[in-house]
C-alpha cells in the first residue's frame, strides 16, 4: 500500500507534463493528491509530503543501532540534544532552544500528550525501553503532527507496539541486563475479535547508578558564606527505578485507554544545589485515564473525549549537610545550626480534568479539522515537613506556614483550533491553520501557521513554512515557593517564537533520500532563573531572547541488508545581546549503519559528535568541550524460538560526556554515565 502511495504521488508530475489539463483532470489530480495525503497522515507513510520537517525512526532498526531507550534514540535524531540540570531530570533541546526550560517541546504517545504538569518535561518517559516503541517521529519547529498538540520547539510523536499490532504474532516481550546493575523487562500484548479490541503493554527497569559530582553549590555561598566550608563533592544517587503499564479497550465507536507510570530517580545534585546522599531520590509519578467516542456527522467524522490526570512529586531528601547555620524561623536574629542536617519530605499532587472534541472532513475542497479543548488543572495535596526551623532538630510540619508550591494555584486552559489543507495543483499542497489559546489570565495567545509543498519533479520536492507558537509556563515556574535554587512567577509570560524554516528532498530512489533545511526562530520572552542577591535566591523571569539560524542536513539509504542514517546541524545563535547563544553547540552531526552479515548475524555502529558549547558571558569557566560518542551492537536472530539475542557496547571509548551546570552553582558540569554493556533478549509470541 505504501509503496503503491509513493508511485501515484511521483506520477503526479509527469500527468501534468504529459497532458494538457483540463478541468476534469485536474479534479481527479487534487482528488487524488487529498487522498494521499490523508492516507500520509492515517497510516503514517510518505512523510515527505507531510508539512512538517520531520524525521521517523522504526524502533527495530533503531535497536540494531544500539540505542536501547527513547532517550538515547533522540540522541540519533538531526538538531536535538539532551540537557540535564542538577536533579538529573533530562530535556531534549530542539535546535539550541532555550536549553535550561522544560515544555520545549512536546510528547505524545498513542495519540496523548504525556509532559508532566509540574515541569512541563516528560523524563520519566525518556526511560521508555526501545523495544516497547514501533515508530518515532520527530517534528523540528513549532507545529505537530498530532491534531491539538502543538510544540513550542518541537514534537516527538512516539507509536507504541500496543498501537499498532505485531505482523509476527500478537505478543512481544524483551529482558535485558548490564553495567550498573541495569535490569529491564516487558512486554506487549494484543487482541481483537470482531469489532473489539485489547492492547496491553508493560515494563519496569532498575539501575544502581550513582555519579561523581565537583563542588556543590555551598562552596559558592549558595547557603550563605558561613556554610561555604560544607560544600560536598563525591558520588551522588543518581538510580532509577521505573514502571509502566498501559491498556487500550474499543468496541465499535467506543474507546477508553489508560496509562501509569511511575518514576523513581536518586537526587544526584540536590534541589538546592547540595550533594544528596545515599537514599536521596525524588519520583515522578503519573496516571492518565481517556475514554471517548468516534461518532459522524453527515460527511464528517469527530472525535469526543474525556480525560483525567494525575501528576505528582515527591522528593525525600537530606537538603544541606550536618553543621548548616542558618538563621531561626521564628527569631530571624538567632541562630539555629542543624546538627543532623536539614532533611526535607515534599509531596504534591495534581488532578487535570480535560474535554476535547475534534471535527474533520472535506470542506471547501481541501481536508478541515476543527478542534476545542477546556482543562482546569488543581493541587489536591501538598506536603512540606523538613527539619524544625527554630531548633534544629526533629521534624515539623509547614505544609501551611512555608508550602514549596502555591498550594491554591491552578491551571485553567481553553483551545480552539482549525486545520485547512488543500490541493492547489498536482504538484502543491497548501496548509493552513490556526490556534487560540487562553491559560489562566494571561494573554490570550494566537497562533497561526503556513505552510506549502512543491513537488518540482518525480525526484525533488521543496517545503515552505511560516509560523508562530508559544510555551506557557510550567507548574514549577509560576508557584514554587520557599526554594532558593527556583521561586515560581504566576505573572510570567508565554515564550513566543516566529520560525521560517524551507525544506529541499531529492529521492534518489524510494529508500534513499538526501534533505536539506533552512531555519530562522526568532524567540522571545523566554523563561530562566535569574539571581536575585536581595533574596539571595534564583527566580524565573521572562529574561531572555535568541535568534537562531541554521542549516540541517539528513542523508538515509537502505540496501537489502544495510542500512545508513547520517544528520549534520549548524547553527549560528545569539542572545538577546548579540551575544553567542549560551549552552547551545554551533555544530552537531550523529548517525549509525545497521547491517545484516547473513540471514541470522547482524551488527552496527552508532555514534554523534557536538562541538565545543560556549557559556554565557558572565560565566568565568571556559567553553565546554566537542564531545564524541561511539555505540556498537552484534546480535543474531534464532528463528525456532522467535526470538533474537544483542551485545551493546555504549561509549565504547568512555569518554567524558557533561552537561553544563548554571554560573555560581557547582563548580564542574554534571556528569553522565560512562561506558556501559547491555545485552538484550527479544523475541515474539
Amino acid at each position: 500500500m505504501i509503496h503503491r502511495f509513493s508511485l501515484a504521488l511521483l506520477a503526479l508530475p509527469f500527468s501534468l507534463f504529459s497532458a494538457e489539463i483540463g478541468s476534469a483532470l485536474f479534479n481527479d489530480l487534487t482528488e487524488n493528491m487529498n487522498a494521499i495525503s490523508q492516507e500520509a497522515k492515517t497510516q503514517r507513510a510518505n512523510i515527505d509530503y507531510l508539512p512538517y520537517i520531520m524525521t521517523v525512526f522504526e524502533g527495530e532498526e533503531l535497536a540494531h543501532a544500539g540505542a536501547s531507550s527513547l532517550k538515547e534514540a533522540l540522541t540519533l535524531a538531526a538538531g536535538v540534544n539532551i540537557a540535564s540540570d542538577n536533579l538529573s531530570l533530562f530535556n531534549p533541546v530542539f535546535r539550541g532552544s532555550n536549553p535550561v526550560a522544560y515544555g520545549q517541546s512536546k510528547l505524545i504517545i498513542d495519540g496523548n500528550e504525556v509532559n508532566d504538569l509540574f515541569f512541563d518535561g516528560y523524563t520519566a518517559y525518556l526511560s521508555m525501553p526501545i523495544d516497547m516503541i514501533k515508530r518515532i517521529e520527530v517534528v523540528r519547529g513549532p507545529g505537530s503532527y498530532s491534531n491539538g498538540h502543538w510544540g513550542y520547539a518541537g514534537s516527538i510523536v512516539v507509536t507504541t507496539y500496543k498501537a499498532e499490532a505485531s505482523r509476527d504474532g500478537n505478543g512481544r516481550w524483551f529482558a535485558s541486563a548490564g553495567s550498573d546493575g541495569v535490569r529491564k523487562a516487558g512486554g506487549t500484548f494484543i487482541t481483537s475479535h470482531d469489532d473489539f479490541s485489547f492492547a496491553a503493554d508493560v515494563y519496569a527497569l532498575h539501575d544502581n547508578l550513582s555519579l561523581a559530582y565537583g563542588k556543590d553549590g555551598l562552596a559558592n555561598n549558595l547557603l550563605g558564606a558561613s556554610n561555604a566550608y560544607l560544600a560536598n563533592s563525591g558520588d551522588a544517587p543518581t538510580s532509577t527505578d521505573a514502571t509502566m503499564a498501559s491498556m487500550a479497550i474499543t468496541k465499535g465507536d467506543f474507546f477508553i485507554n489508560g496509562r501509569l507510570s511511575t518514576y523513581k530517580h536518586g537526587s544526584a545534585g540536590g534541589i538546592n544545589y547540595a550533594l544528596a546522599s545515599d537514599g536521596d531520590h525524588y519520583n515522578i509519578d503519573q496516571w492518565q485515564l481517556h475514554a471517548g467516542n468516534h461518532y459522524h456527522l453527515s460527511d464528517l467524522e469527530g472525535t469526543f473525549q474525556l480525560s483525567m490526570t494525575q501528576d505528582s512529586f515527591t522528593s525525600h531528601q537530606l537538603l544541606a549537610p550536618a553543621g548548616l547555620i542558618l538563621p531561626s524561623l521564628s527569631t530571624p536574629t538567632v541562630p539555629v545550626t542543624y546538627s543532623d542536617g536539614f532533611y526535607g519530605i515534599h509531596e504534591a499532587y495534581i488532578r487535570t480534568y480535560r474535554m476535547d472534541n475534534t471535527v474533520k472532513g472535506a470542506l471547501f475542497g481541501g481536508e478541515t479539522t476543527f478542534g476545542f479543548s477546556g482543562s482546569r488543572s488543581h493541587v489536591t495535596s501538598e506536603k512540606t515537613i523538613t527539619t524544625d526551623r527554630d531548633s534544629g532538630i526533629g521534624m515539623t510540619d509547614y505544609s501551611t506556614t512555608l508550602p514549596f508550591f502555591k498550594p491554591n494555584g491552578f491551571i485553567s486552559d481553553i483551545t480552539g483550533y482549525i486545520t485547512y489543507e488543500k490541493a492547489l495543483s498536482s504538484s502543491l499542497v497548501g496548509y493552513v491553520s490556526l490556534t487560540v489559546d487562553q491559560r489562566n489570565r494571561l494573554a490570550t495567545q494566537v497562533d497561526p501557521r503556513i505552510a506549502a509543498i512543491y513537488t518540482i519533479d518525480p525526484g525533488n520536492l521543496v517545503k515552505f513554512s511560516i509560523s508562530r507558537a508559544h510555551r506557557n509556563p510550567s507548574w514549577q515556574e509560576m508557584f514554587t515557593l520557599n526554594n532558593k535554587a527556583r521561586w515560581g512567577n504566576p505573572d510570567l509570560n508565554p515564550e513566543t517564537v516566529i520560525a521560517y524554516e524551507t525544506q529541499f528532498i531529492h529521492r534518489f530512489e524510494m529508500d534513499h533520500t538526501l534533505s536539506l533545511n533552512l531555519f530562522r526562530l526568532e524567540n522571545n520572552d523566554q523563561i530562566a532563573l535569574q539571581y536575585n542577591p536581595a533574596f539571595s535566591r534564583y527566580e524565573y523571569v521572562n529574561g531572555s531572547e535568541s535568534l537562531i539560524q541554521g542549516i540541517e542536513a539528513e542523508w538515509r539509504k537502505r540496501y537489502d541488508s544495510t542500512s545508513f542514517y547520517a544528520a549534520f546541524t549548524h547553527l549560528w545563535a545569539e542572545d538577546g545581546n548579540d551575544q553567542t547563544l549560551a549552552n547551545a553547540p554551533s555544530n552537531t552531526a550523529r548517525g549509525y549503519i545497521t547491517h545484516n552479515l547473513n540471514a541470522l548475524w547482524y551488527t552496527s555502529l552508532a555514534g554523534r559528535w557536538q562541538s565545543k558549547t560556549p557559556r554565557t558571558d558572565t560565566d568565568p569557566r571556559g567553553d565546554m568541550k566537542a564531545i564524541g560518542i561511539l555505540d556498537t551492537s552484534i546480535g543474531c536472530k534464532i528463528p525456532s524460538l522467535h526470538s533474537e539475542v544483542q551485545v551493546t557496547l555504549k561509549n565504547i571509548f568512555d569518554t567524558d560526556e557533561l552537561y553544563p551546570s548554571p554560573s555560581g552553582t557547582y563548580d564542574d558540569d554534571y556528569p553522565a554515565t560512562g561506558r556501559a554493556l547491555l545485552i538484550t533478549l527479544r523475541g515474539t509470541f
